[in-house]
């Protein structure tokens, strides 16, 4: 293929195409957006502004949109991510989980979160603005984190240096942020100092997009509509009856509710008072009804839940976030499984672009003062994550107590499965046994007496006392 071949061929791309769905068609609409081209030239910084602030709008005011991105936030870190050191010493590695769990405790720079509310409002900043930037900074020689919003990190004059506030190499890789002051000054942060969570959707994309941009619009016309429809059924509500009549000089004293006797037709509070209740009296030619009122139709419900389920895809199961009330017991099952999915990809995310480089710099810095001594793979480090969502709950218990015991399973993983750290859990149980031993010491009694049941250590004990009967 030639030049002129290659350039027509990008000028008059999918003209009479095999592919159908590049031909273009009178009776569709074109598709917006130029041909394919680096993600960076699409979200552009006013493009991405917009979207952000489309979508914390939706935060705020729609209970749809803000129990998908509490859901994400509460089922993926729960009450926090807590370390687990995995180097050669293990009792170094009780020590410096415990110096990362005091220094958790006022992690942020103000003072006002501790580590697992930051890793919250991470997660829904994630969601919401698509991204968030933690900036590691030094007070009084201890490390702090500081969270910058999306908002505070952009450059509205792009240079050939910076592109949306990062300044990148030649390479592509981030140098520095450039962080916008109230004063409407900036600054710039170095790359090697900031953290940058988000969820990319493209090797070109350098910012992040919320990950509800997609449905921005549909829920935005939901609201909308049921706003509209609201003020239909209240004005609707406060219609109560409604008058035929043939008549062209009806007037409200046809209706008779406090009428004299009349020569040409019956009292109406005379008949109140032999019948009860009210009556009405009308000309000939009228007629008077209830007014029954169709608004919201099945119809209108049924279109709003199909926004909705359009809205969740890509992000949380609509029967997850909202309603698993036609769900049957398999549904309910594949629908748990897939959210829990999403949460666990979240807090790989939280993980690997957070909570890892955070322990390297925290820990680092305790090694670097002398508070902790360096050992072999100081560096190695995974984290226990909140216990997974499940409907079966027993059953699952049952299984997992099944492969322990047949070794298909190790503690480590059935303790991680259930939110809990390891060797925790093994340094009380050994704590808690060697108070049993010392009790039954104590009150000379056999120490089973004590890990059985009440019904089996009663069983025990009345069997044991026949025996020294004589």
């Amino acid at each position: 293929m030639n030049a002129f071949q290659r350039l027509a061929a990008r000028l008059f791309f999918g003209v009479n195409s095999t592919y159908e769905s590049a031909n273009r068609s009178p009776r569709r609409a074109q598709v917006p957006g130029s041909a394919p081209r680096d993600a960076t030239l699409d979200l552009t910084p006013s493009v991405r502004s917009e979207l952000v602030r489309r979508s914390r709008y939706l935060v705020r005011n729609s209970g749809f949109i803000r129990e998908i991105v509490g859901s994400m936030a509460l089922y993926s870190v729960g009450d926090g991510l807590k370390p687990q050191a995995e180097s050669i010493d293990h009792a170094w590695n009780r020590k410096a989980e415990a110096y990362f769990n005091l220094w958790s405790r006022h992690a942020e720079l103000t003072g006002r979160f501790n580590l697992t509310q930051c890793e919250h409002l991470i997660c829904r900043a994630v969601d919401t603005d698509g991204e968030i930037f933690i900036h590691k900074v030094m007070k009084d020689n201890a490390p702090k984190i500081q969270l910058i919003e999306a908002h505070r990190i952009g450059d509205y004059s792009d240079t050939d240096s910076f592109v949306d506030g990062v300044k990148q190499d030649a390479d592509g890789s981030p140098v520095a942020y450039r962080l916008i002051r109230d004063d409407g000054t900036h600054v710039d942060l170095p790359a090697e100092h900031v953290l940058h969570v988000y969820d990319p959707d493209s090797p070109s994309q350098v910012r992040g997009c919320p990950s509800l941009q997609h449905s921005i619009n549909h829920i935005i016309d939901e609201m909308e509509l049921l706003a509209l429809e609201k003020h239909a059924v209240k004005d609707n509500a406060d219609i109560t009856r409604v008058l035929t009549t043939a008549r062209d000089d009806a007037e409200d004293g046809d209706f008779q509710l406090s009428a004299v006797r009349l020569a040409d037709g019956s009292d109406t509070s005379w008949l109140q008072r032999i019948l009860g209740g009210k009556l009405v009296k009308i000309q000939p030619g009228e007629d008077i009804k209830p007014f029954e009122s169709s608004r919201p139709s099945p119809t209108f419900t049924g279109f709003l839940d199909h926004l909705r389920r359009d809205s969740a895809l890509g992000m949380l199961p609509f029967e997850f976030a909202a309603d698993s009330s036609k769900l049957a017991g398999s549904g309910v099952r594949l629908t748990v499984a897939k959210a829990d999915r999403r949460f666990s990809y979240r807090q790989t995310l939280l993980i690997d672009r957070m909570l890892r480089p955070l322990w390297l710099w925290v820990i680092g810095h305790a090694i670097t003062t002398g508070k902790l001594e360096a050992v072999e793979n100081w560096t190695e480090v995974n984290f226990t994550t909140p216990r997974r969502v499940t409907v079966d709950a027993g059953r699952e218990a049952m299984q997992n107590r099944a492969d322990v015991q047949a070794g298909l399973k190790t503690l480590s993983d059935h303790f991680a499965e259930l939110g809990m750290d390891f060797h925790e859990e093994i340094e009380n149980r050994a704590r808690e046994m060697h108070h049993i031993k010392e009790t039954a010491a104590k009150y000379g009694i056999p120490p089973q007496l004590l890990f059985d049941s009440f019904k089996v250590a009663m069983t025990t004990s009345a069997s044991s006392d026949t025996q020294k009967t004589p």
